[in-house]
């Protein structure tokens, strides 16, 4: 009986002390919802989230890539007359008294997708599931397959919220602007203290580790003026 009693208290306190990290992470993802979008190998591009051959070019290590100076792609990627047909018709509403368009609005969609946004119009479902999972494994730690399903999920969920409101989506290399920026700053910046990305640490990390360069350059889209 001794015994018995002894692992139902060990077991006890295993599901409490999981039950109390999962409140943790549920906790520390409300605050990561309105923000901008907000990545081994020796030569692991931090933009692309791909490994560099050392010249240039990738060994394609699988998920989603950005398309951005880094790793040998193309600057100016969103820039081309279809995608800007898409901005001028974007228009999102993160909240009641918010309503942002064109590129602004495509940068506060694919940061809502991080975790969802079902205030916002059109109501954004967003990647929670695999964000919590980036944030248990601390970023760096995580395993490339975990960081790439969370960019491909901000990608798809991007596309859908943008189809949501104007019918028609980006080009894929413009999409993958946004998912690329994502992987980085998963990478680099989840355990600097980016609970909250418009945190000035969270801005700094983005701005050092080419997240937000990165992703100007591989939009062609005008700076945010945040690495200024």
């Amino acid at each position: 009986m001794a015994m018995r009693k002894g692992l139902t208290m060990k077991l006890f306190h295993l599901i409490w002390a999981l039950g109390l990290a999962a409140l943790l992470v549920a906790s520390a993802c409300d605050n990561w919802t309105d923000q901008p979008p907000i990545q081994g190998c020796s030569q692991f591009d931090e933009f692309t989230g791909r490994c560099t051959t050392g010249s240039g070019g990738t060994t394609g290590t699988g998920g989603t890539a950005g398309t951005g100076n880094v790793g040998g792609g193309i600057d100016g990627e969103c820039t081309n007359e279809a995608d800007t047909a898409v901005y001028d018709a974007l228009e999102y509403s993160p909240n009641a008294t918010t309503t942002l368009s064109g590129p602004p609005a495509a940068s506060q969609i694919a940061s809502d997708c991080v975790f969802g946004n079902l205030q916002a119009d059109p109501q954004n479902p967003g990647c929670g599931q695999q964000a919590q999972a980036v944030l248990i494994c601390g970023g760096a730690g995580c395993p490339q397959e975990t960081i790439d399903a969370l960019t491909n999920c901000v990608v798809d969920c991007t596309q859908g919220v943008i189809e949501d409101a104007t019918g028609e989506m980006l080009s894929g290399a413009c999409a993958d602007c946004y998912g690329a920026s994502v992987s980085c700053s998963a990478v680099n910046c989840a355990t600097a203290g980016c609970t909250v990305p418009t945190s000035p640490t969270c801005v700094a990390c983005r701005c050092a580790n080419d997240c937000t360069p990165g992703f100007d350059r591989c939009s062609g889209l005008p700076p945010s003026g945040d690495c200024n």
